[in-house]
């Protein structure tokens, strides 16, 4: 018998011990990852808010990075058809690598399906169900989750949401740590993103409207 389709097909996840053989890819160290970030906040920030679609509860937290700049991009502004200046005016475009190996679990290959997965892992609002299946792939021994992104749509490239201890794992002199930064730049001397969001997806950004002098 099958399921109504117009219902949630994504399963709550295996137990961690049945999880270990989940397809995995492997991003080999010195790969360039892509982080679009406020310019505030530090580029390898792994965060425990539980806000996000794989976060990870404290002492671990989670990282989410894209394969291509624009797959960031996209994820980050969510689906808006405007984006104000002041917004793009806070952001930056980080380049990233990690020192080793990840292993990843994989959420675009087929063979997770036998593990109760679907392509509703990307898209599902239910964020406690794949934070859920977060806890559960980390717990198995992976170093994060490679997924489709939900707002790119040619589904060439992922995204990819890394595990490590929360806070800033950023490389420095104080901190040695395998993630490391390779170059940033602010989004708004990125002229290329911005004309590219314009022309593939009608994403335009708008300057805020002036104010109104005495009448």
């Amino acid at each position: 018998m099958t399921p109504p389709r117009a219902t949630r097909h994504l399963s709550t996840p295996p137990t961690p011990d049945n999880l270990r053989n989940f397809p995995t890819r492997t991003i080999p160290a010195g790969s360039a990852l892509f982080r679009t970030h406020r310019a505030a906040l530090s580029p390898w920030w792994f965060g425990s808010s539980m806000v996000g679609r794989f976060d990870l509860p404290a002492p671990l937290g989670t990282c989410y990075v894209a394969e291509t700049e624009m797959i960031g991009l996209y994820e980050m502004l969510a689906g808006v058809r405007f984006v104000a200046e002041p917004d793009i005016a806070s952001r930056t475009v980080s380049e990233l690598t990690v020192d080793h190996d990840l292993i990843v679990a994989d959420a675009t290959a087929n063979d997770g399906i036998r593990y109760g997965l679907t392509a509703e892992i990307s898209t599902v609002v239910d964020y406690r169900l794949t934070q859920h299946w977060a806890k559960a792939l980390q717990a198995a021994g992976f170093d994060g989750i490679r997924y489709w992104a939900r707002h790119e749509l040619a589904h060439e490239h992922a995204c990819l949401a890394l595990f490590e201890s929360s806070g800033d794992n950023t490389v420095s002199v104080e901190t040695p740590s395998d993630y490391r930064v390779s170059r940033t730049h602010r989004l708004t001397d990125r002229a290329d993103l911005l004309d590219s969001l314009e022309r593939h997806a009608g994403i335009t950004v708008v300057a805020p409207p002036r104010t109104l002098g005495p009448l």
